[in-house]
């Protein structure tokens, strides 16, 4: 730990969570509501321990904490906005590993995970989750990691012990409806969230939406190489297919099982070379052998 000469406060020794470059950040230098910065090295996003925003300052008891788990710099920051904007604190996490410390480690009211982070599955992160400070159960939201409005028709047929589910395209007017249900009193529980029923968009959320699908539409960081993205994109995909299909994959032999979920692997295919055009042929196989590392990982052994 450093010392910052001019003002006498603490300065913070961090280190990204992927590439482990190391920074000295001195918070009070930051403008205010900044509580993630990207690394230079990378692009990861490292969340600055001790920033939660504006509306921190009301006290740890006043506000309800939210950690998102997220490894998209744009996403992490667009979804932060919301968060401040309806007055809740926002606590980051770029990884699986990070999430679970947070959850250790602070006072967290709900959990929003990407389906799909660098080092772990969501849910490998709910299997490990620690419950909150007082022994409750911390509620949960998966968020699909592709934004494609219409790439599903069907909600998931198992949520892995979390609570609900949020598609990205749904961010802007769902999120905080299904925010205030989880963490409301027991009558707000058993409420749902209809998006039929939800009012007219905003002007503030037909922005998000189009920010959205600016993330969508953009590729990774500009450094790293185009066959490290297509594979990272076929993970993110991956992960999805398994959130929508569970119980295919639990009710399926492991020989039969890529053939029973061909369907999506070729819209995920549609979708990489949407992403990536002129990659060619190599796009089936990248994501058939991230299908099957993701289902090796959960003990699954497709030939």
């Amino acid at each position: 730990m450093g010392m910052n000469k001019d003002s006498g406060t603490q300065a913070i020794i961090t280190r990204c969570p992927n590439c482990d470059k190391t920074y000295k950040v001195h918070p009070d230098r930051l403008p205010e509501g900044v509580s993630s910065f990207p690394c230079r090295a990378c692009g990861s996003l490292i969340a600055i321990a001790g920033r939660t925003g504006p509306e921190a300052s009301s006290g740890e008891g006043e506000t309800p904490a939210v950690l998102v788990a997220v490894n998209e710099i744009d996403l992490a920051q667009l979804i932060q906005r919301i968060l401040h904007r309806e007055g809740f604190r926002c606590l980051l996490a770029s990884n699986g590993a990070d999430a679970l410390e947070r959850l250790r480690e602070d006072r967290v009211d709900l959990l929003l995970i990407n389906v799909f982070l660098p080092d772990m599955m969501a849910f490998d992160v709910l299997e490990q989750k620690p419950a909150g400070e007082q022994g409750e159960r911390v509620p949960v939201v998966l968020l699909s990691s592709v934004h494609h409005a219409a790439r599903y028709k069907r909600a998931p047929t198992s949520l892995y012990g979390a609570d609900d589910y949020l598609e990205r395209h749904h961010l802007p007017d769902l999120l905080i409806p299904k925010i205030r249900r989880l963490i409301g009193n027991q009558d707000q529980r058993k409420q749902t969230v209809d998006p039929a029923r939800m009012p007219p968009l905003t002007d503030e959320q037909v922005r998000q939406r189009r920010d959205l699908e600016e993330i969508e539409s953009s590729t990774g960081h500009p450094d790293e190489p185009l066959m490290t993205e297509i594979r990272r994109f076929c993970r993110v995909i991956a992960g999805d297919i398994a959130l929508y299909n569970e119980d295919i994959i639990s009710s399926t032999q492991p020989e039969d099982l890529l053939e029973a979920i061909s369907n999506d692997l070729k819209e995920g295919v549609e979708l990489l070379e949407r992403k990536f055009p002129g990659t060619g042929d190599q796009t089936p196989r990248l994501l058939r052998e991230e299908m099957v590392r993701l289902l090796n990982s959960r003990g699954i052994q497709v030939p």
